[in-house]
């Protein structure tokens, strides 16, 4: 039940959702929240959480961009012509944490403290095993001559 849609009028499943929804059916005379959240853990279901992958329509122009960038992937190292990849993403400073040690687990602060956001831009040559990050405090500043500079 919980790994189907949930009833009309609803966005997702809630323990109180299920315990009721099981006596509406008729699956059991009465239940508790408690003994559900307990089930559903049990049998490690997750309705909440949801794996989304899009994929453009597979037309001819779609295809044919992505047999370039495989033959790219393909391609062996030249120096002359470097296959440099690029990635940016964000990053969120949060509060302290204590890594992991022998016999205790690593540790984290309960209190969320937000301590600004990184952007990282990362630049990879995978044929020569070379790779460039160039954290910044904007996005601002980051360009493929920069990169190329380094």
């Amino acid at each position: 039940m919980v790994c189907s849609d949930p009833p009309s009028g609803y966005a997702r499943w809630t323990v109180r959702l299920v315990a009721e929804e099981a006596v509406k059916r008729s699956l059991i005379p009465r239940i508790g929240r408690e003994t559900i959240r307990v089930l559903v853990q049990h049998h490690d279901l997750k309705p909440w959480r949801e794996k989304m992958w899009c994929v453009p329509e597979l037309n001819d122009d779609y295809i044919a961009s992505m047999e370039d960038t495989l033959q790219t992937y393909e391609r062996s190292y030249d120096s002359a012509q470097p296959a440099v990849f690029g990635q940016e993403a964000r990053d969120a400073a949060r509060g302290r944490a204590a890594p992991a040690q022998p016999g205790r687990a690593a540790r984290t602060d309960s209190e969320y403290a937000r301590r600004g956001v990184a952007n990282i831009f990362c630049a990879v040559e995978p044929k020569a095993g070379r790779t460039l990050r160039l954290p910044r405090r904007t996005a601002r500043g980051i360009s493929s001559r920069k990169c190329s500079s380094n």
